[in-house]
């Protein structure tokens, strides 16, 4: 048993977006065998009080705010640091003293250190020489940026997020160089990853999903008209592909099907759905229990036009059984096959298409959840990812005792 110091960006536990879930599922692999202590930043809306699974599997927990979320003054820091230096914002916005001494500290006496998420790779300058860095990478930030610049139509917002994707990039660059192995979500990002490694491993830990808690619908579920996307509107990606499903794909399918209801379910940070669509529309917002709206919905649809990584509520509407419409992004790095397991579509007629023959055709929708189904069980479940993981940090533990 080796000793592991584990840096996230929030709380992992309870699991309640895609961020969470990959966290939560690697530190539980992680804790099944070693001794893992947990330096984590928590935000506003992490609930404290509910972490205590999190504690029992631990050596220990220190938990840290985010300085840039609790301070006008860290804020305003951190925007000048970055307007002034060659630090790009995400950085700087979690910038903390007290976690970087931290780090210090515990890590002379770890076997080796796991940053997950690549603004925290900036503590990594504080790890001795020979103790292990892992730089668990949940997408390829520089490229989701560049997306969210193609995307954005405020000109000064625009031009902010122009002037940090050079420091970006190469912030990450030096990242995957200072790891000794970076974890990616997905094939097509492990190409890219390597390229910005120079000499590091890159291995692939894909995305999981919990196969045991989340399966089809039971026998005799009423399944509705109804379109379902679950995510929160905080993430960028999110909420532009929703914004652009609810402009131009929805009023479509509504001109065919004026019955059908869209539903989404996750924080909705102020959305709110154009005048001519608004009445189909529900706004769930966060419920504790997402599998009954996914179950009676008849189409689970996944708009999105950026991001990197994949998508673990893509997982989980494949291990839920459902039918799939997607764009090619959406799915990206999953193991779906189009008018198999899933249907792709990238514009908003062929999205709209797609989704409106399902409805037509329960029958077939049925059959592509079957086929999603098959395709999480052989390539997704979190307990076969985990050991997959612990054999990739076994030989970096071994390699670097025997140094």
């Amino acid at each position: 048993m080796s000793r592991l110091l584990v840096v996230t960006s929030r709380l992992p536990y309870p699991p309640r977006e895609g961020h969470q879930l990959r966290s939560w599922h690697l530190l539980r692999a992680l804790a099944s065998q070693h001794e893992v202590t947990l330096l984590s930043f928590r935000r506003d809306e992490d609930v404290v009080a509910e972490i205590e699974p999190m504690r029992e599997i631990l050596a220990s927990l220190e938990t840290f705010p985010i300085p840039a979320e609790h301070s006008r003054r860290s804020l305003a820091r951190a925007l000048i640091k970055t307007l002034t230096t060659q630090e790009p914002y995400v950085a700087a916005k979690y910038h903390s003293q007290a976690l970087r001494e931290r780090v210090a500290q515990l890590s002379r006496d770890s076997d080796l250190v796991h940053f997950d998420m690549l603004p925290l790779m900036a503590c990594a300058d504080v790890v001795p020489v020979g103790i292990p860095v892992a730089y668990n990478a949940h997408n390829v930030e520089h490229l989701l940026l560049d997306k969210r610049i193609d995307i954005e139509t405020r000109p000064a917002i625009r031009q902010f997020l122009r002037s940090q994707s050079p420091r970006l990039r190469k912030f990450e660059r030096a990242a995957c160089a200072r790891a000794d192995v970076v974890l990616a979500c997905s094939d097509a990002d492990a190409l890219v990853l390597n390229e910005m490694a120079a000499g590091s491993a890159v291995h692939v830990v894909p995305n999981g999903v919990d196969l045991e808690s989340n399966r089809p619908a039971p026998a005799g579920t009423t399944i509705r008209q109804q379109l379902v996307f679950v995510g929160q509107m905080g993430w960028f990606p999110n909420r532009d592909g929703v914004d652009w499903f609810l402009r131009e794909v929805f009023p479509l399918i509504l001109a065919r099907k004026p019955g059908v209801e869209f539903v989404l379910v996750g924080k909705t940070d102020g959305l709110t759905a154009p005048p001519e669509v608004a009445h189909r529309v529900r706004l769930a917002g966060f419920v504790p229990d997402l599998r009954p709206l996914v179950h009676e919905s008849a189409v689970y649809v996944v708009p999105l036009r950026a991001g990197s990584g994949t998508r673990l509520k893509v997982l989980e509407a494949m291990a839920l059984g459902k039918a799939i419409v997607t764009t090619h992004i959406g799915s990206e790095g999953i193991a779906l096959e189009h008018e198999h397991s899933a249907v792709y579509a990238d514009d908003a007629e062929s999205f709209a298409a797609a989704t409106l023959a399902l409805l037509d055709d329960p029958e077939r929708a049925q059959a592509l959840g079957t086929h999603a189904r098959a395709a999480a069980e052989a390539r997704y479940g979190w307990d076969a990812i985990g050991r997959d993981l612990l054999g990739h940090y076994d030989g970096l533990l071994a390699r670097a005792a025997s140094a």
